[in-house]
């Protein structure tokens, strides 16, 4: 199976986004073998920072420190300069020497063991909205194969990060309306903004197997589109 397949079959129709984040980070250290992965969204306009380490770190604020640090870390720098290309190896910007002498290492990167990163974004890069995953790694780099292989998996991972958005999901009619749980999980994805190419992905079936459990859906529901079935799941 496709490593992209894989973190679909195992990674969709997990219990939340916690679940999601903890099993993702999983597959993502059996794929690229680091010290941890992080699941970072950081916004330095609103000051806002959310990193959730696997394994966790103990003795250190890492929410802070990239707040802190943000403008000053060679990746986000890159991104800043060029945000078409979401996926970055540190190694290829910044020399080891330059890094050492950097604040965003003597601060930051040291304290966490790390001097070599692959960063992978899974939302459109910002000049001041970081929001992706990272692998970390001391002394042994990641390889030109590893980065393609990232490069593979990362529009899964985007999806997937539509599939578990950070709000809580809105509480739905579905059994008053007998709805299957496939049916279910994709007028979910419906609502999260996937089209019906995308939720095939996810699923491992074709767009039009998801349109057919969509007719089904829109059937039972008494409507006949996207937004009307939504609202009617929803009470509206």
């Amino acid at each position: 199976m496709e490593p992209d397949a894989k973190l679909a079959t195992e990674l969709v129709g997990l219990a939340d986004r916690d679940a999601y984040l903890r099993a993702a980070s999983e597959l993502l250290l059996n794929l690229f073998p680091s010290e941890h992965a992080a699941w970072n969204d950081v916004d330095a306009w609103t000051q806002e920072s959310g990193v959730r380490a696997f394994p966790e770190h103990s003795g250190v604020d890492i929410p802070k420190m990239l707040l802190e640090l943000y403008a000053e870390h060679p990746i986000v720098m890159s991104f800043q300069r060029d945000p078409s290309d979401s996926l970055r190896r540190l190694s290829d910007l910044i020399s080891d020497r330059q890094l050492y002498q950097t604040r965003a290492f003597r601060e930051g990167l040291s304290f966490l063991d790390v001097n070599r990163q692959l960063v992978f974004m899974t939302s459109p890069a910002s000049d001041h909205r970081f929001r992706g995953w990272s692998l970390n790694r001391w002394g042994h780099d990641f390889g030109d194969n590893e980065v393609e292989l990232a490069r593979h998996i990362q529009p899964m991972l985007c999806l997937l990060e539509h599939a578990y958005p950070c709000a809580k999901p809105r509480e739905t009619h579905s059994e008053e309306y007998s709805l299957t749980v496939r049916e279910q999980e994709i007028l979910q994805f419906l609502g999260e903004g996937l089209t019906g190419v995308a939720i095939g992905h996810l699923l491992g079936v074709s767009s039009r197997t998801v349109a057919k459990h969509l007719e089904h859906a829109y059937a039972k529901l008494g409507c006949t589109n996207r937004i009307d079935a939504l609202r009617r799941l929803r009470g509206e």
